[in-house]
């Protein structure tokens, strides 16, 4: 273990999807090892909206905060031992009209001052990087950051929960968590399965995505954060292509909120065009894919099909309807529960700034004061004067327009 404050506390983590794995870990490389980590799923699956992600990693973003969680996640993803997770194959952001291409221009400079390089290629350069998931006809030019990427969510989980094993703390799956246990208003445990066991803890962490809500609100606390269900449609296994993960440029088209990559053997699109269809999590909510509602979606997909090129022609496989967490400012929740002392949060975050946001937590936990991220910035109780309905209506918002902060 490397060195760092040790505290005797334990440390629950409930979730151990790919934030969860990250706090057990970053906990466990400051020397701090009693941490024990439950999921309702067995080991083999891939917990809630982790397995659904689509592993892209843009490290870009309008404010400093979301582009500083990135950069570090990007770091600390493509120095993981044991296998590869993360393909740095670059990003284009595709400009289908002036504006956007003159945007692209001020992102250069916006890059650089966040320390990313960037810079403006022509539509020919673009549709080279990355053919069949660019028109040259149709793009004016693209942003290219060259040390963004793709990851592999269901490996990248693996491997920082194996790191963590290997440092001591204690994976449980198959573990369903009912409710937080208190005592005099401090958290001091979590409930689980049907005994009713006391699982006894210092602190618990909450990393359990669009579930977290359900689970603080039995401690009396809000998360101000909407889950939202969003689409996402695959080729079929295309001839030509074989096993290897990515090896072109992950794509956006900020000016039509679609994104599009490959995935081995297949391609990959989705979009936020379309009206937001927010969910209200549930203790019954058993998953984070649901039913795909052809209603709400076809005509988002059928639009960001028409944008890329190898979708014209590719024949369609799976479609997918996955839910995740939006804040009104679309930064993560990151830090202790006002009002629950014993009860931390991690929620609403991506893949894109899981590690980040683990490592952010797991320093705010042992109190090393070396923050990435000015912790007020994500503090969970930003919004502790906003109602529900206005919560809500702003993350909604932020959907269709997500590019311009991310």
């Amino acid at each position: 273990m490397s060195g760092g404050q040790r505290v005797s506390e334990r440390v629950v983590v409930v979730g151990a999807g790919v934030v969860g794995a990250s706090v057990a870990c970053h906990l466990t490389r400051l020397g701090h090892d009693d941490v024990v980590v439950l999921d309702t799923r067995s080991r083999p699956e891939l917990p809630g909206s982790t397995g659904l992600a689509p592993g892209f990693v843009g490290q870009l973003s309008a404010g400093a905060e979301l582009s500083a969680l990135a950069q570090d996640s990007v770091a600390q993803y493509g120095a993981l031992p044991g296998g590869k997770a993360f393909w740095q194959v670059g990003c284009l952001e595709v400009a289908t009209g002036p504006e956007r291409l003159e945007r692209a221009h001020h992102d250069v400079e916006h890059g650089a001052r966040l320390g990313l390089a960037a810079r403006v290629l022509g539509p020919v350069e673009a549709a080279g990087l990355a053919p069949g998931l660019v028109d040259p006809e149709r793009a004016l030019g693209a942003l290219f950051v060259p040390s963004d990427g793709a990851v592999d969510p269901v490996l990248l989980t693996r491997l920082l929960v194996e790191e963590a094993e290997r440092a001591g703390a204690r994976f449980r799956f198959k573990t369903h968590v009912t409710a937080l246990a208190q005592e005099r208003g401090r958290v001091v445990g979590v409930r689980a399965g049907t005994e009713d066991e006391l699982i006894p803890a210092g602190r618990v962490v909450l990393a359990a995505g669009v579930w977290g809500p359900v689970l603080a609100a039995r401690a009396g606390v809000r998360l101000p954060m909407a889950a939202v269900q969003h689409p996402y449609l695959y080729t079929r296994e295309l001839p030509g292509l074989d096993d290897t993960f990515t090896d072109t440029p992950i794509v956006r088209y900020p000016d039509h909120s679609v994104y599009t990559r490959r995935h081995g053997r297949r391609y990959g699109v989705g979009s936020y065009a379309h009206t937001p269809l927010p969910l209200r999590p549930s203790a019954d909510l058993v998953s984070a894919e649901l039913p795909f509602p052809e209603k709400e979606f076809g005509a988002a997909l059928d639009r960001a099909t028409s944008l890329v090129p190898v979708f014209r022609t590719a024949p369609r496989g799976r479609r997918l309807n996955g839910v995740f967490a939006m804040t009104p400012d679309e930064l993560p929740l990151v830090g202790p529960a006002a009002g629950a002392p014993g009860l931390w949060f991690a929620e609403a975050s991506w893949v894109t700034h899981a590690g980040g946001v683990g490592r952010q937590l797991a320093h705010m936990l042992l109190d090393t004061g070396d923050l990435l991220v000015d912790p007020a910035r994500l503090a969970p109780d930003r919004f502790a004067s906003w109602t529900d309905q206005r919560i809500q209506e702003t993350a909604l918002a932020h959907y269709q327009g997500i590019y311009e902060t991310h």
